[in-house]
């Protein structure tokens, strides 16, 4: 579902929203944010983080971040960690 959500965002059909410095989870102020979850719940349980990147064969390519759920920060969390980042 994540990659689904990646593709739709490439395509220009879907946009998150653009994350910041928080004190809880570090500056990603690269990086956006979208909210899904596989079963439909009320709450979407996941967050996917993205951000653009330069590339040199198309000008700006996607990249995922990370993917984690919406509980304690995971995905934000996850996010900081993988770009070897510090937490605020």
């Amino acid at each position: 579902m994540a990659l689904d959500m990646l593709v739709l965002v490439r395509e220009g059909k879907v946009r998150g929203e653009k994350l910041d410095a928080r004190v809880a989870t570090g500056n990603l102020g690269d990086c956006y944010k979208l909210y899904f979850d596989p079963d439909g719940s009320d709450k979407p349980r996941f967050r996917l983080v993205y951000r653009y990147t330069p590339d040199e064969i198309t000008a700006v390519a996607l990249e995922a971040v990370a993917v984690g759920r919406r509980a304690n920060l995971d995905a934000y969390q996850r996010a900081i960690a993988n770009l070897g980042r510090q937490t605020n």
